[in-house]
């Protein structure tokens, strides 16, 4: 018997503190300069503070674009937040930064973070005498010819279980809606444009702005929710306009798929408009957030049933499944999609028809079925007086 004593057991998780999680892991891709015994072009950095720029030397005088959009992205993501960042040369392309060869700019970075990544930003500065291509497009037209490349690459390693979705700058745009591209009129769900620009000087877009507003909300939120604040206090257009001075134009390029700054009556600040991606509203994943939520899912499926491969499995008289084998295996996925995403979905549901050969086939089909949160995007309300006298 121990000697009488006090015995004290600590308690533990009662703060309510999580690990950041993957779901926010981000990349990007800007033009810049190389600085010496610091900064390598094409060479891929993994940061986790705005403390990094220093060790790499980036600031606004050498490399503009990244400095102004690794500030931005850690203000709206915070501090640990975990990017992974490839500065390459100033006559780089989009069209280069997302093509589909192996050593581009897009593959490297994907592959340094061992598919960790689930958004990709890119932007670009011109280099000075760069002519674009707007006659056509609205917008420098390399955006357009870019966006179908890294949707082929996106779509490349969605097949292999490393998905991500990406966002390319509206690039120069002239400023009319009269040739405009209109990205809800293609196919690439899996790229947005942002319109919206952080920069006073040179009007880039305001992609590490996003990036990071985009890596610290859950994956069901919209960019544009009202309730998580607003992204800026001053904000313009890619053309170098403030948004007041297109307010008219605004509707029509919602309407078209970009992603740019609007205002509410009485609330200070920039807000954004939503996250449409380039696909037309029929597209399940249509919008960022719907994209975000079926990556997630398909992760956690993946990490779920990966182990089961090659496992034995009970078979009933017949040679079909079971039905403890079937019930066993939709369990799994109830609890991991229900405990890694409950507050991102509105319900789950998985189902196994026991009808099925294993003996024979060596395989077991499952149906997985989510219903998404809604975003309320209008809210109609009917306003008027009340004479209770005149219902006596």
């Amino acid at each position: 018997m121990a000697l009488p004593n006090i015995h004290i057991q600590l308690k533990n998780g009662s703060l309510g503190r999580v690990v950041r999680g993957d779901d926010g892991v981000t990349g990007l891709i800007v033009t810049g300069e190389a600085v010496a015994d610091k900064l390598e072009l094409n060479k891929v950095y993994q940061l986790s503070s705005p403390r990094d720029l220093t060790i790499l030397g980036i600031t606004a005088e050498n490399n503009p674009l990244a400095y102004k959009d690794l500030l931005a992205f850690y203000r709206e993501a915070g501090d640990g937040a975990e990017l992974y960042l490839l500065v390459v040369p100033a006559a780089t392309t989009l069209s280069q930064m997302g093509a589909i060869e192996a050593d581009a700019p897009i593959r490297k970075l994907i592959d340094y973070s061992r598919g960790r990544i689930r958004l990709v930003g890119f932007n670009r500065l011109p280099a000075a005498g760069y002519s674009a291509d707007t006659e056509t497009t609205g917008i420098d037209k390399d955006a357009v010819t870019g966006a179908a490349s890294v949707q082929a690459v996106a779509e490349s390693y969605a097949e292999k279980i490393i998905p991500f979705r990406c966002l390319l700058p509206a690039l120069l745009w002239d400023g009319s809606t009269e040739h405009l591209y209109k990205p809800r009129e293609s196919t690439y769900s899996r790229v947005g444009f942002v319109m919206a620009s952080d920069d006073p000087q040179n009007h880039t877009a305001a992609i590490g702005q996003i990036l990071g507003r985009t890596a610290g909300l859950p994956v069901n939120y919209s960019l544009g929710r009202v309730k998580s604040g607003a992204v800026t206090a001053e904000g313009w257009l890619t053309d170098g306009r403030i948004p007041e001075e297109c307010e008219t134009l605004l509707p029509t390029l919602d309407e078209a798929g970009y992603i740019v700054y609007r205002t509410f009556v009485r609330k200070n600040g920039y807000y954004l408009n939503g996250d449409p991606m380039a696909a037309p509203l029929s597209d399940d994943y249509s919008n960022l957030n719907l994209g975000r939520v079926i990556d997630k899912a398909v992760l956690i499926v993946y990490e779920t049933y990966i182990d089961e491969i090659l496992d034995s499995v009970e078979a009933d008289e017949m040679g079909h499944l079971s039905a403890a084998a079937c019930a066993s295996y939709e369990r799994m996925i109830d609890s991991a999609v229900g405990s890694r995403m409950k507050d991102e979905i509105s319900s789950f549901s998985a189902y196994i028809d026991p009808d099925q050969d294993i003996l024979t086939t060596s395989e077991m089909k499952i149906n997985c079925l989510i219903t998404p949160k809604g975003i309320l995007r209008d809210i109609n309300v009917t306003l008027g007086f009340d004479n209770p006298a005149l219902k006596q």
